[in-house]
């Protein structure tokens, strides 16, 4: 079992993905299988709050959604990264979100106990604000967050403007090593 990472950015191979990358290979270096995706290129349908995936473990519209949320039950953890859209996560990733909180909720909380965290990408500010949105997923679903030496940000504005950002990719290389760690902790 390993780790999913998740880009809810809508510009594939952008300033998101590339932080992103990052962690992704800090993890492989630490022995966690991981597979990468952008949900760019995915069809993602808002929850409409049916109720009718309470007792079947899966959502009844029909977009990407189940594909992903099977191999989210398949792995130990789950990474989402999203970048700053008017202060807060893309409505690509909340949207996703939402419905696995909801599947998960009517299907005896599917997601506790996984590990993972935030990750946020902005130009100037509203990665606080992002992160924040993020983590209340996380808590509300009971997953474990493992810290890092500082907030799971980068900043950049133009494409590959993160690569410039030298304390944002410490941060997420520290975030991946604590991640590793933990679930290697775990599973002993």
């Amino acid at each position: 079992m390993g780790m999913m990472i998740i880009s809810g950015s809508p510009r594939k191979d952008g300033n998101t993905d590339l932080l992103l990358s990052i962690l992704d290979l800090e993890l492989q270096k630490n022995n966690i299988s991981t597979e990468f995706i952008s949900l760019s290129d995915k069809k993602i349908n808002h929850c409409t709050n049916c109720e009718k995936c309470n007792g079947i473990n899966k959502c009844i519209q029909n977009d990407d959604f189940n594909n992903l949320y099977n191999k989210i039950l398949n792995n130990k953890g789950i990474v989402i990264g999203s970048p700053v859209y008017v202060g807060a996560p893309t409505s690509l990733i909340m949207a996703f979100i939402q419905r696995l909180t909801y599947v998960s909720f009517n299907n005896s909380n599917t997601l506790s106990k996984k590990i993972g965290g935030p990750i946020a990408v902005g130009g100037e500010n509203g990665q606080l604000t992002t992160i924040n949105c993020l983590v209340d997923f996380y808590l509300v679903n009971e997953m474990i967050i493992p810290g890092s030496t500082y907030w799971n940000i980068g900043v950049g504005v133009h494409k590959g403007d993160i690569e410039k950002d030298e304390k944002g990719k410490s941060y997420i290389k520290r975030f991946a090593q604590n991640l590793a760690w933990l679930m290697k902790e775990i599973e002993e």
